[in-house]
């Protein structure tokens, strides 16, 4: 839970998977691995999933994005970690959308500047400036 541990320990990975976001009703989504996560909000059902399973069932969605993976297990309840990712992505002007998950974090990033953003995020670990 200590946020300096976490950036010091700090790992990254990015799997070559083109991913996408839409909304839809709950109705036009089938089981499959290809789907990552749901959210319901008021006006639909937000499906990250690959882009090859929107393309499949004929989805129209928003992507392509690539995965960051932070490799380190993370508690729910560590505070600025976050934030930290998002600012430094921003000051690249980098988009990202960023999903804490039960043991990791993933960051969604346009997937034409994943390597930018993978590099960003390492950075971390050598600066001192945000701790």
């Amino acid at each position: 839970m200590d946020l300096s541990e976490v950036i010091h320990t700090l790992q990254v990975s990015c799997d070559e998977v083109r991913y996408g976001f839409a909304s839809v009703t709950e109705a036009a989504i089938s089981r499959s691995e290809q789907v990552l996560g749901t959210f319901r909000e008021d006006e639909g059902l937000t499906v990250i999933a690959t882009q090859e399973y929107f393309e499949r069932e004929g989805i129209a969605h928003q992507g392509p994005f690539a995965r960051l993976t932070i490799e380190v297990y993370t508690s729910l309840e560590l505070v600025g970690l976050t934030a930290l990712l998002a600012a430094e992505l921003a000051e690249r002007e980098i988009p990202a959308n960023v999903i804490a998950a039960y043991f990791h974090d993933h960051i969604f990033v346009p997937y034409d500047v994943r390597a930018k953003a993978l590099e960003a995020i390492m950075e971390l670990k050598q600066v001192d400036k945000h701790l």
